[in-house]
């Protein structure tokens, strides 16, 4: 029996996928190459955006073809989904699970292998439980070997109009850090080079357990105390987190973004730039409080890339309001944003407000911003062009080698496949808006000779 997961969402979804894989491979499973060669397909879905929640029901109609051609095949919906999606798409799929249902799956049933007898390849229905009732105690199939997700916590207690995590995730909760040290020591152990960690309010973590941090540590915040903990593993080479509230921002986070082997990159989502529209949002800071906090991380680290995250058009927006927010991204000059236009998510605060930004005028603010982001973009990107930046290989296609450098850049230069998971030191020749062009650099040349190092 085969299964194949399709992820749609943020990268706490592609974490949970690894840990769903593991589940299903503890019970027998084996991965499939697409979804025509699975006897199980899991759709582990974000219904937090309308975009992500369309391409759920775009899926259910090759579902309805794939299943004339194999009636035994199950599929499930699991993931961050809002209940009223749930009730609309509950006939369309076999079962749909909250993510900790996969921590002990005895509550449903299908066609599985029975574990005595995998090696006849006998097919039976059975109920089957994992051992620990902790979902982050599942190991999971990690997909990279030089690049893990970590998540720390999860849910959120911030509660923005918009937003619809608190309803699907929970209120937070934090992983004790002596579960996570253990699970990043065991990583780096096995090779890993860079570890994400994860959570939808991350600078939040508070562990119950906060004995277990060195009496050497720096500092007390728990978020930061963290990162000097995993910034002390000797064989790890990166450390980057998402995503952070401004709000939790305090100094002893920002200092630690100054570590050692902190990426050079933060992603800081702002949403809007105007102080009404962050009240309506109920963000718990200003335009001008988000400026300051942006001061006093460059004060701190002068060269540090920001992304963020804005919505436009969100109710009452005004075309004045929606003129601050680019005042705002000019101001701070981010090298990235990740744009959507609203669309009202069933159950939050938001969704009893009247929607009341035409669609057009939504696609045109989200191309104004688009259009200013990508003109930021690549004057930023341009003060590459002759600088060395270090980057972490993660993808080969025709002869080059792609990757993200401590900046969260994408590069790419001529290479090799022995190249993937290993760390190249590349200087930029050409800067393009969303890639920077580039080739090892001589001095990483003339190392790996003397070194016979064949990935060069």
């Amino acid at each position: 029996m085969k299964y194949h997961i399709t992820t749609y969402g943020c990268q706490m979804n592609k974490s949970d996928s690894e840990r769903i894989a593991a589940v299903l491979e503890k019970n027998g499973f084996k991965p499939a190459k697409s979804e025509k060669q699975a006897d199980l397909v899991v759709v582990n879905a974000c219904s937090v955006r309308q975009s992500a929640v369309d391409r759920i029901y775009g899926k259910v109609r090759a579902f309805a073809k794939l299943k004339i051609k194999n009636a035994k095949l199950k599929i499930i919906l699991t993931g961050c989904v809002l209940g009223e999606d749930r009730e609309k798409l509950k006939n369309q799929f076999d079962y749909i699970l909250n993510i900790d249902d996969w921590k002990k799956i005895s509550n449903f049933k299908f066609q599985i292998p029975n574990k005595s007898k995998i090696q006849n390849s006998k097919i039976q229905n059975t109920r089957y439980e994992m051992p620990d009732t902790n979902y982050f105690h599942i190991k999971p199939r990690y997909t990279e070997k030089f690049r893990a997700y970590v998540p720390i916590m999860t849910g959120c207690n911030n509660f923005c109009s918009y937003c619809a995590v608190p309803y699907v995730r929970g209120r937070e909760a934090s992983r004790d850090v002596g579960d996570v040290l253990a699970e990043v020591k065991k990583l780096a152990k096995n090779g890993c080079l860079e570890i994400i960690l994860l959570g939808q309010n991350v600078n939040a973590y508070q562990p119950a357990d906060v004995e277990n941090f060195s009496k050497k540590n720096l500092y007390k915040h728990p978020f930061a105390a963290l990162l000097w903990e995993i910034n002390q593993i000797p064989s790890l080479e990166r450390v980057h987190f998402t995503a952070p509230h401004p709000a939790d921002m305090s100094d002893e986070v920002i200092d630690a973004l100054t570590l050692p082997k902190m990426v050079n990159y933060l992603h800081l989502p702002v949403q809007a730039g105007d102080d009404e529209v962050l009240k309506r949002m109920n963000r718990n800071y200003t335009a001008r409080d988000f400026l300051n906090l942006v001061e006093k991380i460059r004060k701190k680290k002068p060269d540090i890339v920001l992304g963020t995250d804005i919505i436009v058009g969100f109710p009452g927006e005004t075309k004045k309001q929606f003129e601050n927010t680019l005042k705002l991204y000019k101001k701070v000059g981010f090298d990235i944003a990740y744009l959507a236009m609203y669309s009202p998510r069933a159950g939050t605060a938001a969704a009893k407000f009247v929607d009341d930004v035409p669609r057009q005028e939504k696609k045109r603010r989200w191309n104004i911003l688009q259009d200013l982001m990508k003109k930021i973009t690549l004057k930023k990107n341009k003060k590459y062009v002759g600088k060395v930046v270090s980057v972490l290989v993660d993808e080969y296609k025709d002869g080059k080698c792609f990757g993200n450098s401590l900046e969260m850049k994408r590069v790419r230069f001529s290479g090799k496949k022995g190249m993937v998971g290993k760390i190249f030191e590349v200087k930029i020749k050409k800067a393009f808006e969303w890639i920077l062009d580039g080739r090892i650099s001589t001095q990483k040349k003339f190392f790996c000779k003397l070194q016979k190092n064949f990935f060069c």
